[in-house]
């Protein structure tokens, strides 16, 4: 068969893909997270091996054989520890054309010519579950958003607009003092993304961290801070479920006391988790507020069921995208080119379409069902932890992730900290080993006193947007978690 696809291939190509789609169907349906664990010596075979021909059909099966079984399978009903699935039957339609059709939302008449307009038609369904304005759209500056690769390159956007916001025409002039280019998040629970975005921006490592309250913003240090550094914040950023605990910021109280002390600070959610909340007619309320925001990051993959990658980031005034816009003689400079508002990234896949597949495939009423069993299964793992005897949960269940700690007898703790998280990380460490379930790990202060507050601890993490998962499920693992702690409590004795 002729290597690449043409008229009279076409029928043959179609089985070889065919048997690409069942094989990646059957992985995704798979019970354990994965199968091998990867060694050094495995690791060392695959950078050695040589560049050389092999068949279609010899070489699919000798990835199914050698390299799948080594591959994390996020659909399985078992993997409990990240956002979400990518199990969507629609997601995967789009993700699958967005391939095959190979259109570039770098420019619009001839690289995508209705791609951009189903794109925009996407950031806008976004918009408007969230409670941003709509105005009438009429060129690129009109839209209110731009798709990204993920929550970072979203919160980086949010940056550079942040900056030019701060002090105009930075992009052309360059920072001169990094000191006045201050970013202000909440301590111990800030995301990666925007201090390295500060950096990569020029704007250095000029972060600071204020105290919080349950895993929030202490308001009355928000301020002082603010006022502290006058002039010279050029972003404040609260977190519509964070990466750690999904908490939710008290969004309105920090919008006013924001806005009330320096108009021009930048407020940024990242919303990448919490945005979700929005097609709930039963949760929404828990992020009112978010609409005040100048900008907002959104994930749909960690959210929507969407294979990665696909994020947005949404922007209060459309036309403060213009800030950071640029123009060259490759890019078209024509109305609805995305190429000229997409800082960091050219060429660009359609990778919107898995969105729009799913938004159009459940609605939003059905999208709002997903979300609220997603949450009804976070607080139901939350209520077997507080009536077990072993275990203690770590934070208030807002969206769908569960922070809880192996404690042994909570009634009578016998452990010190030190002891409690080594019993805690050895948990994980098994996990890992056996693949059967999946959990997160990560440090975090104890910020509501259940150990010893503000103590940093090493807990366990559920958090799924696996809509298959059942009660059953979740009892099956906490029951393993707990299987697996006693064996390591009774090796300590």
């Amino acid at each position: 068969m002729n290597n690449v696809l043409n008229n009279e291939n076409k029928n043959e190509v179609k089985e070889e893909l065919k048997k690409v789609i069942d094989i990646g169907i059957d992985f995704k349906c798979q019970e354990n997270f994965a199968q091998n664990k990867f060694t050094e010596g495995e690791i060392q075979e695959i950078l050695e091996t040589p560049i050389e021909g092999v068949e279609l059909d010899k070489l699919v099966e000798k990835f199914k054989e050698e390299i799948l079984p080594y591959c994390s399978n996020f659909s399985t009903t078992n993997f409990m520890g990240f956002p979400d699935a990518g199990n969507s039957i629609a997601g995967l339609s789009g993700a699958i054309f967005t391939d095959l059709l190979q259109q570039n939302l770098i420019n619009s008449s001839f690289c995508a010519p209705i791609a951009t307009f189903m794109e925009i038609a996407v950031i806008k369904w976004l918009r408007e579950v969230i409670g941003y304005n709509i105005k009438q759209i009429k060129n690129i500056y009109d839209v209110g958003g731009i798709i990204t690769y993920g929550g970072t390159g979203s919160n980086a956007t949010a940056m550079l607009l942040a900056r030019e916001n701060h002090r105009k025409n930075t992009m052309s002039r360059g920072v001169t003092n990094p000191n006045e280019y201050k970013v202000i998040i909440p301590k111990g629970i800030g995301h990666y993304s925007i201090r390295s975005s500060c950096m990569w921006i020029g704007c250095g490592d000029n972060i600071i961290e204020v105290p919080t309250n349950n895993f929030k913003y202490d308001l009355e240090e928000l301020r002082k801070v603010i006022k502290e550094n006058k002039g010279k914040i050029m972003c404040v950023v609260a977190y519509v479920g964070d990466s750690r605990t999904m908490s939710i910021e008290n969004l309105q109280e920090v919008y006013e006391i924001v806005k009330s002390e320096d108009k021009n600070i930048w407020l940024h959610a990242d919303a990448c988790h919490g945005f979700s909340l929005a097609f709930s007619e039963k949760l929404k309320n828990k992020i009112k507020g978010l609409e005040l925001f100048d900008s907002i990051s959104t994930d749909p993959h960690k959210v929507l069921m969407i294979p990665y990658t696909l994020s947005a980031l949404l922007i209060k005034e459309p036309e403060k995208i213009k800030m950071i816009s640029s123009t060259s003689d490759l890019i078209m400079q024509e109305p609805y080119a995305f190429g000229q508002v997409t800082p960091f990234i050219g060429s660009k896949s359609w990778i919107s379409l898995k969105a729009w597949f799913v938004l159009k495939n459940l609605g939003v009423k059905e999208i709002g069902n997903i979300i609220e069993r997603r949450h009804e299964m976070a607080i139901f793992l939350g209520d077997e932890i507080n009536k077990s005897n072993d275990f203690v949960l770590l934070n208030d269940i807002n969206i769908n992730s569960v922070v809880f700690m192996y404690v042994g007898n909570k009634n009578n703790i016998k452990y010190s900290i030190d002891e409690l998280n080594s019993i805690n990380k050895q948990i994980k460490e098994v996990m890992d080993n056996e693949k059967i379930y999946y959990l997160h790990q990560f440090s975090i202060p104890d910020n509501l006193g259940i150990l010893k507050k503000d103590t940093i601890v090493y807990p366990l993490r559920y958090m799924s947007g696996n809509d298959n998962i059942q009660k059953n499920d979740i009892t099956k693992m906490l029951s393993y978690v707990r299987k697996k702690a006693e064996e390591i409590v009774n090796k300590m004795k």
